[in-house]
Order: structure tokens, then sequence, then C-alpha cells
């Protein structure tokens, strides 16, 4: 079976800054939480107030892994960082081994690339 991958280096950029932008979400949600908590540890606050603050990250962080799980990659259109019931935030797709930074790098060149199947 031939996969039909995109090849235009534009689509492929645009494609990019989203699986990017995503990233940085879920990362910059899972490294909030320490200074965070460390923060609302020295405010003294209270049981409530911080099961409310932890209660808000949770919620943060869900919607942060659903925003990483349903960007496409911009070549084989699949999801970039899902792979069955599998989510892997590496810096590859998982279907066609796409990098991240492809669209930054000189070394690698987008349209004549042919990932493993």
């Amino acid at each position: 079976m031939k996969i039909d991958y995109q090849t235009d280096p534009a689509t492929i950029s645009q494609g990019l800054v989203k699986v990017r932008k995503s990233r940085w979400i879920l990362w910059s949600a899972i490294i909030i939480y320490v200074p965070g908590l460390v923060i609302a540890l020295q405010l003294n606050l209270s049981t409530a107030a911080m099961t409310k603050l932890f209660g808000l990250w949770v919620v943060l962080l869900c919607v942060a892994v659903g925003l990483a799980t349903v960007v496409k990659c911009p070549r084989c259109r699949n999801s970039f960082h899902t792979h069955g019931p599998t989510f892997l935030p590496v810096r590859k797709c998982v279907h066609c081994s796409l990098p991240v930074n492809a669209d930054k790098t000189r070394k690698t060149s987008i349209s004549s690339e042919h990932p493993p199947v």
C-alpha cells in the first residue's frame, strides 16, 4: 500500500508550527506545576484553595494533552503524537518520522525524505 505524503515545504512548515505550539502548551502546563505549588505553599493557602488550584492545573493539563493528541502531522496527515491508544510526545511523527523541526534544519530535506512505512 502506497501512502501519499505531502511534500509542499510551505504546507509542512505551517503544520509543524502547529505541532510545536501544541508541544509548547503541553510542556508549559507540566513545568508550571512545581513553581505554582511552591508559590501556593508559601502563601499558606487553605486546603480548599489548594484543592481548587490542583483541580485547575489538572484541567489545564487535560486540555494541553488533548491539543497535543489531535494535532496532525503535515506530511502524512495522521496524528503526530498518537499511534493507536498510545500518546507519545516525542520529537518525530510516530507514523512517518518527520522531525518536529524539519522545516528549521537544512540537513533534512522535507520533500526528498522517504520515511519508513
